[in-house]
């Protein structure tokens, strides 16, 4: 496929979509195999596309309503799982701890743990095994962003069950009921 053509395909998915796997490339572009790789390649060579994760591109159509791309390449590598920003991540948006982790993002997952360094930051994906339910009863929507974020709560007591960070909590701040 020609780079012009390519671009204009992901540009359709403008201030919706921009991290793709290989997989939706082909779909998009209608081709697989030496052919997909190739076009990837030369996406990827004028700038077009960004290599971010392993198999995972990031096109970047960004429009002022935009997520973070962090988060939505967190979201794009654990794909079917339950993802939400947790751990330092969380505790720092309610200002339970003082620390504001920069160029990195904690996201509590149902799916592998890993750490993966992109352009747009550091993603530290940490496991856990709590049911969909329990998730789902202990995260908020987070508006404008592509993952929930864990309550005060749940981020404090998903930092003691793993003995992360536990010396940087303010328990005033837990105190406080909001």
């Amino acid at each position: 496929m020609r780079v012009i053509d390519a671009e204009k395909a992901l540009r359709s998915f403008k201030g919706k979509k921009r991290a793709f796997k290989s997989r939706e490339l082909g779909r998009l572009f209608d081709e697989r195999g030496s052919t997909l790789r190739g076009t990837i390649k030369r996406l990827v060579s004028e700038d077009v596309l960004m290599h971010v994760a392993r198999d995972l591109y990031w096109f970047d159509a960004a429009s002022p309503n935009s997520v973070p791309a962090i988060e939505e390449i967190a979201a794009a590598l654990r794909v079917g799982e339950f993802n939400y920003i947790g751990m330092e991540s969380a505790a720092s948006l309610w200002s339970v701890i003082s620390q504001i982790p920069t160029g990195r993002i904690t996201v509590v997952t149902t799916g592998r743990e890993g750490e993966f360094d992109t352009p747009f930051g550091t993603i530290e994906f940490v496991h856990t095994g709590a049911s969909a339910n329990e998730i789902i009863a202990n995260t908020v929507d987070y508006p404008g962003h592509a993952l929930r974020l864990a309550t005060k709560a749940y981020a404090v007591k998903g930092l003691l069950r793993a003995r992360r960070s536990t010396y940087l909590i303010d328990w005033e701040e837990v105190e406080d009921g909001d």
